[in-house]
């Protein structure tokens, strides 16, 4: 379901508008030469001075505010003219383009941001050209204060004016990409439905990240919104900080806890929180920063890039399993993001080919990522189920005897007014008769056989709760109108029982009960003590009278004036019953 709903979003993402039409085919041709000088040099001065131009060198670092480019018309002779200069979204101050004649006539057209349009595919926009002819003998090209090295390495001319696109096919991939990618952003967001982890959360808002960049780097977001070359060059470049932030979250979270130090995942999250503070508001443009702030941009990734770098090693080497996962799917990644940093700061340029390569990393690390979220959900499960159970466990063992496998007092006196709302009402303490003598006679071990065989006998059911508080002596909890008669014929069979299932013995195992029983209200009045108490003292009645016996009372609750509800005297409500051999009396 979860891949049907992606490909639907997929389809509707990469129908291309029809409105905008593009032509891969176009003839590109690259500059000649490249040049940098203040802004205050005008063409003809750059012109005089062949000194000035770089004709040899792909190194495009330099702090003077204008970029220069030459096109020399030899590099189009034999195809289309050019109609367009095609080149990177940045932000710059101006741009301004001469087309030289042979007469040394010049032709310049000064455009704005607010003049370039942007193209769908690669991130890149195109600008009008002066008029071209068969006389041209070279186009030049100036930025004043570009944001960024690209804007010139990248600068192509085109033969066609939509030449800077990309084809429909192209299109129509990475909006299958942008769709797919919400595959796993659907699978985090099932996952922590079911386990709430934080690092789910984090990857779910990372892969929203990696959506808004390839959505607005491949250039897909203008078939749908009309944003100029300043608001794409923000998002183009706010989207990898906070990529590479979240991605830092991510990992702080994601990893196992004793594989990665505390003090490396607070490590991580500083340099995370330190890459939206710089990189992310340098891509913002501020009033308070020029266009040389963009070479600190990009080395702003570096120490987030070195802390994942050592925060992985330190986990693979602790045995991490999950940093393994994340290994596979960032490598590519990591190798992109070093590539685009130095280019980006202009020690060269490349074509667009590699720009392309990242977006190939990117599903790679989407696919990996995902398994490894999906196999740390499945460890973390097991780790909780296990814990469950040995909770579970513990519990049994902390709320059951041991040696008959019967509830203990801890289990039943922290509940045992709940027990009493809900009818139990009949406490009878039983006691097996000259136990002692059986050890001293038997030995420890037939001891523990009677003992077994009583708890067994004493039959618990869902009107019965059975426990053994001690040594040889039961508590049975009933509930209903028969209660005391069947806590009496439980008592009565045992004898018989006990001889049947621990055979060697040289008499009879008999038991003494004392019995106290009353409304669910008056038992719920008094005290879990309280009542052990006084059957404590009836059981040993029973004892004294001869042991093999049951004695037992009854409570009654009494209004101020020393009455019951029909009215009888309190006196005549505390007298005892008492029964010998197994039978009893009524007051």
């Amino acid at each position: 379901m979860l891949a049907c709903l992606a490909l639907l979003i997929a389809a509707t993402l990469a129908i291309p508008s029809p409105a905008v039409a593009h032509e891969e085919g176009a003839a590109k041709i690259q500059p000649t030469c490249h040049a940098f000088s203040p802004a205050t040099t005008s063409y003809a001065e750059l012109a005089a001075d062949p000194s000035a131009w770089i004709c040899n060198s792909t190194h495009w670092k330099d702090l003077q505010p204008a970029g220069w480019l030459r096109f020399e018309a030899s590099a189009w002779r034999g195809q289309p003219l050019p109609a367009a200069l095609v080149t990177r979204v940045t932000k710059f101050d101006k741009l301004s383009i001469f087309s030289v004649n042979r007469d040394g006539t010049v032709e310049a057209l000064g455009l704005g941001p607010q003049d370039v349009t942007p193209r769908a595919g690669r991130s890149v926009f195109s600008a009008p050209l002066p008029k071209v002819s068969a006389d041209t003998v070279a186009i030049v090209v100036r930025f004043e204060r570009p944001w960024n090295a690209a804007v010139l390495s990248d600068a192509r001319l085109s033969s066609s004016w939509e030449g800077g696109g990309w084809s429909t096919a192209m299109l129509t991939a990475f909006g299958m990409l942008a769709g797919l990618l919400l595959a796993p952003l659907i699978f985090d967001l099932a996952i922590y439905s079911v386990l709430r982890q934080r690092f789910v959360l984090w990857h779910a808002t990372l892969v929203v990240s990696m959506i808004a960049y390839v959505i607005s780097f491949s250039g897909l977001i203008v078939l749908y919104a009309d944003f100029g070359v300043v608001t794409l060059a923000k998002i183009n470049g706010f989207a990898p900080a906070l990529a590479v932030a979240l991605a830092g979250f991510f990992v702080a979270d994601y990893l196992e806890p004793e594989k990665l130090s505390p003090n490396m995942r607070l490590a991580l999250r500083i340099a995370s929180a330190l890459v939206v503070i710089g990189p992310g508001l340098i891509t913002l443009h501020p009033p308070f920063l020029d266009y040389r702030s963009h070479q600190f941009y990009f080395i702003g990734f570096i120490p987030a890039l070195a802390i994942h770098v050592l925060a992985m090693a330190q986990a693979l080497r602790r045995g991490s399993r999950a940093v393994k996962f994340q290994i596979a799917a960032w490598a590519p990644i990591f190798l992109c993001a070093v590539e685009r940093i130095v280019r980006g700061v202009g020690f060269y340029g490349a074509p667009s080919l590699v720009d392309e390569l990242f977006y190939a990393a990117l599903v790679v690390e989407v696919i990996i990522s995902a398994m490894g979220v999906a196999d740390r959900m499945m460890t973390l499960r097991d780790q909780r189920d296990t814990a469950r159970t040995r909770a579970q466990v513990l519990e049994t063992l902390a709320d059951h005897d041991p040696l008959t496998g019967l509830l203990n007092r801890r289990a039943i006196e922290p509940r045992f007014h709940q027990l009493c709302q809900h009818g139990f009402s009949t406490y009878a303490l039983l006691d097996l008769d000259h136990f002692k003598a059986i050890n001293d006679l038997h030995g420890h071990a037939m001891g523990d056989e009677v003992l077994r065989a009583a708890a067994r006998n004493l039959l618990p059911d869902e009107d019965t709760l059975v426990m053994r508080l001690g040594g040889e002596e039961f508590l049975l909890l009933l509930r209903g109108p028969d209660a005391r008669a069947r806590a009496e014929q439980r008592r009565q069979m045992l004898p018989i029982r006990i001889a049947e299932e621990v055979p060697g013995l040289s008499r009879l195992v008999t038991a003494s009960m004392g019995v106290v029983e009353g409304p669910p209200e008056a038992m719920a009045a008094s005290s879990f003590r309280t009542l052990y108490s006084r059957a404590d003292k009836l059981l040993y009645e029973a004892k004294q009278a001869g042991r093999n016996r049951t004695i037992g009372e009854k409570l009654t609750l009494f209004d101020a004036h020393g009455k019951d509800r029909r009215g009888n005297d309190r006196r005549r409500q505390e007298r005892r019953t008492q029964g010998s051999a197994g039978r009893s009396k009524s007051a």
